[in-house]
């Protein structure tokens, strides 16, 4: 499900066209942490490959975006995943590709982020002393999602995904758009 260069078992929450002059990214594809893992399997059918995972600190919550290039065209697809801070948990990828081990503890060590499943997420560039979550940021300085990230042109939005609309309801209590 998707356009003609990439098929998803899973319907996203939204889709962003990207550039590829711009920013190296063609596609922009908003998930749900349940649907990760089927959707990087797909990418892994599909010839592309992880370049890296990375975390953004946002008002809502947490971006968790992962890049992939195809091994042998043009550009870069992008899964992004919004969760709570709270919450800040979705699976491991590191049973479909190995290289998001490092990715991910990344990730943990410096917004604490968890990966459920995976194998060994022990602190990989800081002490274990410190604390998890170094590069958080404080709660005023945090921009709205919509501010700080561009999802190209928007193809597809599921109902009810409202993240970049320009009028934001008002949040319900633990709820993510």
């Amino acid at each position: 499900m998707m356009d003609s260069q990439l098929s998803l078992p899973v319907t996203p929450l939204m889709v962003g066209k990207g550039s590829v002059e711009t920013s190296g990214i063609t596609m922009s594809v908003f998930l749900t942490s349940d649907d990760i893992i089927q959707a990087a399997e797909a990418m892994l059918k599909q010839a592309y490959h992880l370049e890296n995972i990375d975390a953004l600190d946002v008002a809502e919550g947490f971006l968790i975006t992962y890049h992939y290039a195809h091994f042998t065209k043009p550009g870069r697809i992008t899964h992004r995943v919004l969760v709570l801070r709270d919450e800040a948990e979705l699976p491991s990828i590191s049973s479909v590709f190995q290289g998001a081990d490092w990715h991910e503890r990344e990730c943990h060590d410096f917004h604490g982020v968890k990966f459920a499943g995976h194998p060994n997420l022990l602190p990989l560039l800081l002490d274990p002393e410190t604390p998890n979550g170094v590069l958080l940021k404080e709660e005023k300085v945090r921009k709205p999602l919509r501010e700080a990230l561009n999802p190209g042109e928007i193809v597809f939005k599921g109902e009810g995904f409202t993240l970049f609309d320009e009028e934001q309801p008002e949040p319900e209590e633990g709820a993510v758009s």
